[in-house]
């Protein structure tokens, strides 16, 4: 792939080479956020004025009312969004040993093929250049300035210091036009954001038990642990100060940007959600599909804004990289699943010919028809336990007009639609082993098993 990657690019970019020279190409920022559940901003239903100004970016771009990341952990959802692949295709699993192989092409380097400067400032590790994310990227700036309460051996940056590498690396770096990734870690836990106010436990909230393990089946998971709070009410409400501290800094990033650099493209989004209670598992997340761990906040603002609007066909991270490309002007390549985003203006796909958006986990498979969600065992077994839970059986449930979803339910003959759609997806994909780091030491494993990295 090392030795045919120069003939794809170039083959891509043909036709742009001898197109005539009109306006130069906008600026390009992709931001996308760790843990952030869409339910939980202002615009997707959430509480009044909890991500106010990543929904502003709405008023003047368009708001993707269902979108779904590919997985629900972030090393093989990042990888989705940055091939245009789904996880068994481009082998990248949370295992921190896994990382992603030189014949999956990245948006960065299409990019960077067609002129752009590119950077990414990421804030999570578990992305870190070390597994290859970072191909095609000139900058790729993995600092970090904080470790973790409870896991002193898992090191972030917090948003303040993302934003401000990003607003830097504009500023006295970026040679127009240019491409940037910026990826936040807050609010992946523990809910710490800078300089919050102290939280408690209200008179009444049933309080629940720290565990020991990093899945919070039934009680606190320990990594999430804050001092003197047992009660899921005041971890939900911490997580939304990380929310607001998060979108102020959003803002800014934003705001800075263009002051300096002039309109540019934003499109914003999540590489997966955090469990709230749901299945009785709290404050994680990996563990399953549900429609609390897929589903993910959308925006696309265009460079000098547009009309609000807001669209309703379901659509997939994995649109993410052909948006990009499309935005700049540059060819999608055929290697890319996913296609650009559709436009408030499209005509409503038909019932018979709406698009089936895919998302897997582990042994987990998962898919949405239309207003339908189904979600089963990869293999079809009639039962998996997962962390002491049962959730291998088939689910579904309904995607409702005004944003949110009916209960699960057990899978009927009704749903026959959406299995037969998983299974052609199933049958389709080329699953590929994944490239592993050699040479890594038992202590390194295990460490990555005690921060929860390492799959079993």
């Amino acid at each position: 792939m090392r030795r045919r990657r120069p003939l794809l690019l170039a083959a891509l970019l043909a036709p742009l080479c001898c197109a005539p020279e009109t306006s130069r190409p906008s600026n390009l920022l992709l931001i996308t956020v760790d843990t952030l559940r869409a339910d939980q901003l202002m615009c997707y239903g959430g509480p009044s004025g909890v991500g106010r100004s990543i929904c502003a970016l709405a008023k003047t771009g368009t708001r993707f009312e269902w979108a779904f990341s590919a997985a629900s952990s972030t090393a093989p959802s990042v990888a989705s969004l940055l091939t245009s692949k789904y996880p068994s295709e481009h082998g990248v699993r949370q295992n921190a040993t896994f990382f992603l192989s030189d014949e999956h092409l990245l948006v960065g380097e299409v990019l960077a093929a067609a002129g752009y400067d590119t950077a990414a400032i990421v804030s999570n590790p578990v992305i870190g250049a070390s597994r290859n994310f970072g191909r095609g990227f000139r900058v790729y700036d993995e600092s970090t300035n904080r470790s973790e309460r409870n896991r002193p051996a898992k090191f972030e940056r917090d948003a303040a210091h993302t934003a401000d590498a990003a607003i830097a690396w504009v500023q006295a770096d970026a040679r127009p036009p240019w491409f940037l990734w910026v990826h936040f870690q807050d609010p992946h836990g523990p809910y710490e954001p800078p300089n919050a106010p102290p939280e408690r436990d209200a008179p009444g909230d049933e309080k629940l038990p720290i565990l020991h393990q990093q899945i919070g089946l039934r009680g606190i998971p320990h990594y999430q642990q804050l001092p003197g709070l047992f009660s899921a009410a005041a971890y939900e409400r911490r997580y939304r100060a990380e929310v607001r501290y998060l979108d102020a800094h959003v803002a800014r990033l934003i705001e800075r940007i263009e002051a300096f650099g002039g309109p540019v493209h934003v499109l914003f989004t999540a590489d997966h959600g955090e469990s709230f209670q749901e299945d009785a598992i709290y404050f994680s997340h990996g563990h399953s599909l549900g429609l609390e761990q897929i589903r993910v906040p959308l925006l696309l603002r265009p460079a000098g804004g547009g009309a609000a609007s807001v669209v309703a066909t379901s659509v997939s991270t994995i649109d993410v990289a052909p948006t990009l490309l499309t935005l700049a002007g540059v060819r999608v390549p055929a290697e890319f699943r996913g296609r650009p985003l559709p436009s408030p203006h499209s005509p409503t796909p038909s019932a018979s010919s709406t698009r089936a958006i895919f998302a897997e986990q582990a042994d987990q498979v998962a898919t949405v028809v239309g207003d339908r969600y189904y979600s089963r065992q990869r293999n079809h077994s009639p039962v998996a336990i997962h962390y002491g839970r049962l959730l291998g059986l088939p689910r579904v449930a309904t995607l409702r007009r005004d944003g949110s979803a009916s209960a699960y339910s057990r899978a009927g003959e009704s749903d026959q639609g959406a299995a037969d759609a998983l299974d052609a997806i199933l049958a389709e994909l080329q699953p590929v082993e994944g490239s592993k780091h050699r040479g890594v030491s038992a202590e390194l494993l295990e460490r990555m098993r005690a921060l929860g990295y390492v799959e079993p």
